[in-house]
C-alpha cells in the first residue's frame, strides 16, 4: 500500500465519522433517544471501523495525521456555536462532563503505534473498548438496579458483569482464533484482562476509560502472551483475592466503591511489578489506615458546625448501628496516596534496583502519618493534645512499615539507622502537613488537599533516597 492510499483511507475514514454524526443527530431529531445511547451508537460504529487499522494502514505517520484531524473536528464541533447546535448533542447530550471522544481518538493512534502492525495486541484491546465498554454502558442504564458509587456518580454491578463477560470473550475468541497460544493460557488470560480491565472502567472518570482501556489492556496483553500457566494462575488468583477482600473490607474504609476497586487495581500492580514486598506497605495503610482516624462518639460530644464541615468522615447518624465511617473518599485520595509509591515502582521496574524499596515504604509510612494529621478535630486544633496525635501516629505508622524490612534484613546498626531516619522523614511530613492543613480546609474541593500530600510525600521520600545512596 503507497502513501496515496493512505491519504484516502484517512479522508474515507474522516468521512465516514462526518457522516456518522449526521447520521445520529437525524436519530436523534426523529425519536429522541437516551442521549447516552446515541453516543455508544457513534463510539461502536468508530470501533468497529478502527478495526480494520492494521490492514489498511502501512504508515504510524498516517494515523497519526488522521487522529490529529480527527480531534481538530471534534473539538470544532464543541466550540464552534453553529456546529454545536446542530450536532454538538450527539456527543454532549450527557449531563456528565466527558472528553471520551477526544481520549477514543488518542487511545487509537497511541494503541496503533505501540502495537506496530500487530493485529491481535491492535484489535483485541480496541475490541474491548468498542464493544464492551459501550454495551455494558447501555445495560447498566437499561437494567442496572445494584448501583455502587464512583467518581463519575453511580455505575451498576450489572454493567460492570456486561463489561467483564465481553472483554473476557473479546480477549478468548480473538487469541484462540487467531494466535498460537494454548488453550489454558488463552482462558487465564482473558479472565485477567476481563477483570483488571473491568476495574479500570469502573474507577475512571470523564470519560478517561476510553484511554485506560485499551492502553491499559495492551499491556496486560503484551506482558501476559508469554507467561507459563503456572504465572497466569497465580496472577488469576491474586486478582481475585485483592478484588473480593477490598470489597469485603468496604465497611471498615472511607473509600467509594469506586476508589476502593482502585485500591484493588493498585494493590496488584504492586505486586504484579515489585512482588509481595511492594505490596505489603499499600496493603498495611489500606488495612489500618482507619484506626489512625479519632472515632467522636458524638451521642456524647455531639460534633460542632465546624466539625461536620470539615469531618466528613464521621458519621451523620450517631444513633445508626452497626456504627461506620462514611464513604466519602474517591479515587482521587486513592491517586494522591499512590503518587510517590508509583514513582518508586517505576523506577523500579526500570533499573531493577531494590534500594527503591526503602523510599517506596517511607511513602506509605509518611501517607499514613498523615491520615493522622488529618483526622484532627478543627476545634483546639494547636493545643498540645493534637501534637501528642501526631507523634503517636509518627510512631505508629514508622513500627507498621518499617518493622517487616527490620525483621526481613536483621537487626543491625544500618537497619536502625534507617529507622531513625524514616522516623524523621515521617515525622517531618507530618508536621509539614499539620501546619498547612487549615488552610486547606478552606479551600473549595480537596483537590488541593490530595496535591499537598501527594507532593509532602514525594519530597520525604526523597530523602530516604538520598540517604540509601
Amino acid at each position: 500500500m503507497n502513501d496515496v492510499n493512505d491519504w484516502f483511507a484517512i479522508g474515507s475514514i474522516l468521512a465516514i465519522l462526518c457522516g456518522l454524526i449526521g447520521g445520529l443527530r437525524l436519530y436523534q431529531r426523529r425519536y429522541s433517544p437516551h442521549p447516552e445511547l446515541v453516543r455508544k451508537l457513534l463510539h461502536v460504529s468508530m470501533g468497529i471501523v478502527t478495526l480494520s487499522f492494521p490492514w489498511i494502514f502501512n504508515h504510524v505517520t498516517s494515523v497519526f495525521i488522521l487522529g490529529g484531524l480527527a480531534i481538530a473536528s471534534l473539538i470544532l464541533l464543541r466550540v464552534y456555536k453553529p456546529l454545536t447546535q446542530n450536532f454538538g448533542t450527539v456527543l454532549g447530550g450527557v449531563e456528565r462532563r466527558s472528553l471520551g471522544e477526544i481520549y477514543f481518538v488518542l487511545s487509537v493512534v497511541i494503541l496503533f503505534g505501540l502495537s506496530n502492525g500487530d493485529p491481535i495486541l491492535f484489535c483485541i484491546p480496541m475490541l474491548i473498548l468498542t464493544l464492551a465498554d459501550a454495551i455494558a454502558a447501555i445495560i447498566g442504564i437499561r437494567y442496572g438496579q445494584l448501583r455502587y458509587i464512583t467518581t463519575d456518580g453511580q455505575k451498576s454491578a450489572e454493567g460492570s458483569i456486561t463489561f467483564f463477560t465481553l472483554a473476557f470473550f473479546s480477549t478468548h475468541i480473538p487469541l484462540l482464533l487467531f494466535s498460537d497460544t494454548g488453550r489454558a493460557e488463552t482462558l487465564l488470560i482473558a479472565l485477567i484482562i476481563g477483570l483488571l480491565v473491568m476495574l479500570l472502567e469502573a474507577i475512571a472518570w470523564n470519560g478517561i476509560d476510553n484511554l485506560l482501556i485499551p492502553l491499559g489492556g495492551f499491556i496486560l496483553l503484551r506482558s501476559q502472551l508469554e507467561m507459563e500457566i503456572p504465572d497466569l494462575l497465580t496472577r488469576f488468583i491474586v486478582t481475585v483475592v485483592l478484588v473480593s477482600f477490598v470489597l469485603c473490607w468496604r465497611n471498615r474504609t472511607t473509600l467509594n466503591d469506586g476508589a476502593l476497586l482502585g485500591a484493588a487495581f493498585w494493590g496488584y500492580l504492586s505486586w504484579s511489578l515489585g512482588g509481595w514486598l511492594w505490596l505489603l506497605p499499600p496493603l498495611t495503610l489500606f488495612i489500618t489506615y482507619p484506626f489512625f482516624i479519632a472515632w467522636v462518639d458524638q451521642q456524647k460530644d455531639p460534633l460542632t458546625p465546624l466539625e461536620q464541615k470539615v469531618m466528613l468522615w464521621l458519621p451523620r447518624n450517631p444513633q445508626a448501628k452497626p456504627r461506620h465511617w462514611e464513604r466519602v473518599h474517591s479515587v482521587y485520595i486513592v491517586l494522591s496516596v499512590s503518587a510517590a509509591g508509583s514513582l518508586w515502582l517505576l523506577l523500579f521496574t526500570l533499573f531493577d534496583r531494590p534500594e527503591f524499596l526503602y523510599p517506596y515504604t517511607l511513602a506509605f509510612a509518611a501517607n499514613l502519618a498523615v491520615v493522622g494529621v488529618a483526622g484532627l478535630s478543627p476545634v483546639h486544633y494547636w493545643q498540645v493534645s493534637s501534637l501528642v496525635s501526631i507523634l503517636v501516629s509518627i510512631l505508629k505508622s514508622c513500627f507498621l512499615m518499617l518493622m517487616p524490612l527490620v525483621v526481613l534484613q536483621g537487626f543491625s546498626a544500618s537497619i536502625l539507622t534507617f529507622a531513625g531516619v524514616g522516623i524523621a522523614v515521617t515525622g517531618g511530613v507530618a508536621i509539614a502537613y499539620y501546619l498547612t492543613q487549615p488552610h486547606l480546609r478552606n479551600c473549595t474541593t480537596d483537590i488541593p488537599a490530595w496535591i499537598c500530600r501527594a507532593i509532602y510525600t514525594t519530597i520525604g521520600s526523597l530523602a530516604g533516597l538520598f540517604w540509601v545512596f
